[in-house]
């Protein structure tokens, strides 16, 4: 048995109700929150993604402000470095602070002093110069010794280029005990090489708490921290840029541009492109409780859905799944009760679905059932009682019509012998005739072997023999396997009889008779073939028609008895079949199913 058969049949031995139990558990629970997971793992990631796509955005907003500011106070750097009158003024030797402070309220107040009315960011701006004849004070200082010491100039003179942007600690103005983050643009006065007798600087100071507003712009989204070229921590949210501690390096930055040892996602972004700000990052680490809640809101989210999508199709399913089951016990139990012949109808509401109307048609069925018990099934049986005395009579009648005209044609027989032979050859005839009379008269059973049946049909050939002597001749072909089949009895020797009264009696030659008994397939083949005067085709058809007809015209009793009695026994099934040509033979055919005879052991064991 293939495996495919033997899946049927393991599924076919599985109760209803577990079936059921097994399509709901594996076709639609375990989608369902396969399906979900997935789609809550899908929409996790994408809502993670897109909230960092988002902290980046913000992130990016900030350090394009700062490098707005960055910029412009570049450009402001460049626009003093390129002013040639300054740069003269600048580099002049005053002979006295009364022609300096000419100048400078002539000129250099106005010159610098504008810039923070313009730009809110810029929180001072001054120039650095080496000038002894220029006074300290307002936005013009002299390098000092503490001046040259300091991180600003140490790193300006080490960087190359022209503009420098740098972090670094210095004294507090408001309170020389404090110390301050700053943050500064550096720009070398160096355009006009003749105005390069005294080294000058341009310093711009970046307003700190400015930076803090740009970042806690963002203080729901990011913690946003700045870190310098040394990758020192500036300034973050929420913090201060007063300290009295000196600037510490920060987490260090990964590959992937994230700070290491932070817990959770943070990410970095380079503040610019510029040289002056190469090494300066700005790194973002996203709120805790923002992600938090995004989470919160898919897990919530996809909760409800989960709950839904399980109890609405649960809660259909059940209902379908009872209707069903309850159904289907319900016609199954009726159907036991149908087994052991209790013919009760289902009491219920069906439904207009198929199995209500599998219900309807069984309850049409108990009920026609119960009819056909009540009013056909006693008609049926006293029919049967009738028809078995109607074909008991039958029988009767067609024996009583066999036996005197077989003894007529014996005695017959007898006589013509005794008449032309004295008597001396009569013995054998007369035990043949004795054994018939006796099988005639002790007419007990209507079925025979076909080994008894031959038997007796030999003893009349015998007395035919006897009759005509030379001028008769007979052949027996019997298959030994058919011998304890049970026939109608006289089928064959009233098959004989008939030949040798109708056929072979006008014979003027030699007669011959063969009887052949087989096995055909699935069938019993019986035949007796003659060479006698034979018929034409008129004759046979009109004898054919009175055999089908069954109409009782004195002639042809031999064939009419056979031909009724096997339809009476073998209900039509059996094949009687006449075939004649004149003046050259006659043969009659019976074909028996083998399914519908019995042999004697089956006979015997049935008894």
């Amino acid at each position: 048995m293939s495996r495919r058969w033997k899946l049927l049949r393991i599924v076919n031995d599985i109760p209803l109700k577990f079936k059921f139990l097994i399509i709901y558990l594996m076709c639609v629970l375990l989608p369902i929150l396969c399906i979900n997971g997935l789609f809550y793992m899908q929409d996790s990631k994408n809502t993670e993604r897109r909230e960092m796509d988002n902290l980046r955005i913000s992130l990016d907003r900030v350090g394009n402000e700062i490098m707005q500011m960055v910029n412009e106070g570049v450009v402001i750097g460049n626009a003093v470095s390129a002013d040639r009158i300054f740069n003269e003024m600048l580099e002049y030797t005053y002979s006295d602070n009364v022609a300096y402070y000419e100048e400078y309220d002539s000129y250099l107040r106005d010159k610098l002093g504008q810039y923070p009315n313009i730009y809110p960011y810029i929180s001072w701006i001054g120039v650095y110069t080496s000038n002894p004849t220029l006074s300290n004070g307002g936005s013009y200082f002299m390098l000092k010794s503490n001046d040259l010491q300091s991180e600003w100039y140490q790193k300006m003179n080490v960087n190359k280029d022209k503009v420098t942007v740098t972090s670094y600690l210095d004294t507090n103005p408001m309170n020389p005990e404090e110390k301050m983050v700053y943050i500064s643009i550096i720009r070398k006065l160096d355009n006009f090489p003749d105005l390069m007798k005294f080294p000058k600087y341009l310093r711009i100071d970046i307003r700190m708490d400015k930076l803090l507003e740009l970042f806690d712009k963002e203080h729901n989204y990011l913690l946003i921290k700045l870190l310098d070229e040394e990758n020192r921590l500036v300034l973050e949210s929420a913090g201060t840029y007063k300290s009295v501690e000196p600037l510490l390096p920060t987490l260090p930055v990964s590959g992937d541009n994230e700070l290491v040892g932070l817990p959770g996602k943070s990410f970095v972004r380079p503040l610019g492109t510029a040289t002056y700000v190469l090494n300066w990052r700005l790194a973002g680490i996203p709120e805790g409780s923002r992600l938090a809640e995004e989470r919160k809101g898919v897990i919530y989210f996809f909760t409800w859905l989960t709950l839904i999508s399980t109890i609405i199709p649960t809660v259909l399913i059940y209902i379908i799944m009872h209707s069903f089951n309850f159904r289907v016990r319900k016609l199954s139990k009726h159907m036991q009760l149908v087994k052991n012949e209790r013919f009760e109808p289902i009491t219920m509401y069906e439904g207009k679905d198929e199995i209500g109307n599998l219900l309807r048609s069984f309850n049409l069925m108990t009920e026609k059932i119960r009819d056909l018990i009540n009013d056909v099934y006693k008609l049926e049986i006293q029919k049967k009682d009738l028809e078995l005395e109607r074909v008991q009579a039958e029988l009767n009648y067609l024996q009583s019509q066999v036996d005197p005209h077989f003894l007529f044609n014996t005695l017959n027989a007898i006589l013509v012998v005794c008449k032309k032979y004295r008597y001396e050859h009569v013995t054998e005839i007369i035990q043949n005739l004795s054994q018939i009379l006796r099988r005639l008269l002790s007419w007990k059973e209507d079925l025979v072997t076909v080994e008894e049946e031959l038997s007796f049909t030999e003893m009349y050939l015998q007395i035919e023999k006897f009759r005509f002597q030379d001028r008769f001749h007979y052949e027996l072909s019997v298959d030994e396997s058919v011998l304890a089949y049970r026939i109608p009895k006289m089928s064959i020797q009233s098959l004989v009889e008939n030949s040798c009264k109708h056929g072979l009696q006008s014979v003027k030659g030699n007669r011959r008779i063969r009887i052949s008994v087989e096995r055909a397939g699935m069938n019993l083949l019986m035949k007796v073939e003659d060479n006698g005067i034979g018929m034409n085709s008129a004759k046979l058809d009109e004898i054919v028609q009175s055999l089908f007809k069954g109409e009782d015209n004195g002639k042809n009793i031999g064939l009419r008895n056979v031909y009724r009695r096997l339809n009476l026994f073998y209900a039509e099934r059996s094949l009687f079949h006449i075939e004649s040509i004149p003046f050259e033979k006659t043969s009659v055919t019976i074909q028996i199913p083998l399914s519908l005879i019995k042999n004697q052991e089956e006979a015997c064991g049935h008894v």
